[in-house]
């Protein structure tokens, strides 16, 4: 059988897309392993024409399309497309579905939606259809069509074991393309799950609440993988790499123990109530050059009401600590959250501005459908935008509040957000360029959002892309000399 995998294109510029989709890179290396044949088509590089030629080439007995909550119209213009072309079976996964589960299909002509994990459910749809089965009931983690009814079946039990999964097929798309080809750099899953409760994140919804593992030697093996490729450089994206501290603790062993050269960052943001000085020794050593603690709240009342399960002072003790061992950190904060007044804010951007940390990253918040924190908001604030149409536009760097509360208002909002993002810009460009040089710098581009989001689009897009473009051109006159 033949599978189209497909990726949306985002608010990013267009034609420039950082790193392949790991969801996607998960789910290729799955059906890889059963003999299917898969294609990934990535609309962040392409257009709407390649898609069309693509489809129309391929002849797919599937098409999978990945949709993210924030910016899911993307994924529906995938599935019109594709429907416009024939009757092409069409299936959406990604968190979106698992957030807002068979409304997907009574928004889109799709015939089949996956929820939470995807590899088994996937596979077992194919198998399905290769038969030519009509009813899908026994297929645990799917969404379908029985006619006109839309039928949801009952959740698909986790992945215990994760080392039975094969990696990321990440050769399975265009490397070359991507702006980490440059950087020789890759994203890393370690884990699936997350056992906290905090009421803004929407993990649990797709990912599900039990933590599970892969085991320190499998993941370093795919570490290794890559090395022996050439690639040095990667981003472990895991929500909660450190739970297990003796886990963590041991892949920075093995990757010492195997002498790979590299570098590894944990942007996606560990607990800092579980660290110690011995696990972070052996991150550096390792190869660790960033790691990054989400606070979201410089006030203890806001924590406790979002059930983040951590203190102030533990982050601040782990920010010391971290430094201590001359680890580079970040911490993030979070403006919006439920019972948070004007004044509780402030304290988030006071401590904001104190913290010893490299730099800071100050974040919109923005509620996803399923989440406690979306409940939160039906019953006791009032949307800026209209249900449907938020989540198509707005992002975390928006300074327009997605909503309001009697105690902490739009304008209120907007002004603390504004405060922030400054504040962000000034610690990022002192941490890259130096104190006085990047102050300097901040003076000149930090203060406008048109400099500073075009001098970032640059920075990340197009400066990789043009070292790439003068690397192949040196290599070829370098060949021409040689031959």
């Amino acid at each position: 059988m033949k599978v189209l995998l497909t990726i949306p294109r985002s608010n990013a510029i267009p034609g420039i897309a950082t790193y392949p989709h790991v969801g996607i890179a998960y789910l290729a290396g799955a059906l890889n392993l059963r003999s299917i044949e898969v294609r990934i088509f990535d609309m962040r590089l392409d257009t709407e024409s390649d898609l069309i030629d693509i489809i129309r080439s391929f002849q797919p007995d599937l098409v999978g399309v990945t949709a993210f909550s924030q910016g899911y119209q993307y994924a529906y213009e995938i599935i019109e497309i594709t429907k416009s072309l024939g009757n092409y079976p069409v299936v959406i996964g990604g968190p979106h579905v698992s957030a807002i589960l068979g409304k997907v299909l009574d928004d889109t002509k799709a015939d089949f939606a996956v929820k939470q994990e995807g590899e088994e459910t996937c596979l077992e749809l194919l198998n399905a259809i290769k038969k030519g089965k009509e009813s899908f009931r026994d297929i645990n983690g799917l969404i379908w069509r029985n006619g006109k009814k839309i039928v949801e079946n009952p959740n698909r039990p986790p992945l215990l074991n994760l080392d039975d999964l094969p990696f990321p097929a990440y050769d399975s798309f265009e490397l070359e393309r991507y702006v980490w080809w440059d950087l020789k750099r890759l994203p890393i899953l370690t884990s699936r799950g997350c056992p906290y409760s905090c009421i803004y994140c929407s993990i649990k919804l797709s990912l599900g609440s039990q933590f599970r593992a892969r085991s320190p030697d499998n993941v370093v093996e795919e570490i290794e993988y890559w090395y022996k490729k050439g690639w040095t450089t990667f981003s472990i994206n895991d929500d909660c790499f450190n739970l297990d501290m003796n886990r963590a603790k041991k892949i920075c062993d093995l990757i010492l123990e195997r002498k790979l050269k590299i570098n590894f960052s944990l942007y996606n943001g560990i607990r800092a109530d579980r660290v110690d000085e011995d696990l972070l020794y052996k991150m550096k050593q390792s190869g660790c050059v960033m790691v990054q603690y989400g606070l979201e709240s410089g006030n203890d009342q806001v924590l406790k009401m979002i059930k983040k399960g951590i203190t102030v002072k533990k982050v601040v003790d782990a920010v010391n600590l971290t430094n201590k061992v001359g680890l580079n950190n970040v911490v993030n904060f979070i403006i919006g959250h439920p019972s948070e007044t004007y004044e509780k804010a402030m304290d988030s951007l006071r401590l904001a501005q104190d913290i010893p940390s490299s730099y800071v990253c100050v974040y919109n918040l923005v509620p996803y459908p399923g989440t406690d924190l979306f409940e939160w908001i039906k019953n006791n604030g009032t949307f800026n935008y209209p249900l449907e149409e938020y989540l198509k536009n707005v992002s975390y760097g928006e300074k327009t509040p997605i909503f309001e509360t009697k105690d902490f208002s739009t304008k209120e909002r907007q002004k603390i957000l504004e405060k922030g993002f400054l504040l962000h810009r000034k610690k990022l460009l002192q941490f890259r360029f130096g104190r006085i040089k990047g102050f300097l710098m901040y003076l000149l581009i930090g203060k406008s959002d048109f400099l500073w989001n075009s001098a970032l689009q640059i920075y990340e897009s197009y400066i990789p892309s043009i070292t790439n473009m003068v690397k192949k051109k040196l290599y070829r006159k370098l060949c021409n000399i040689v031959a």
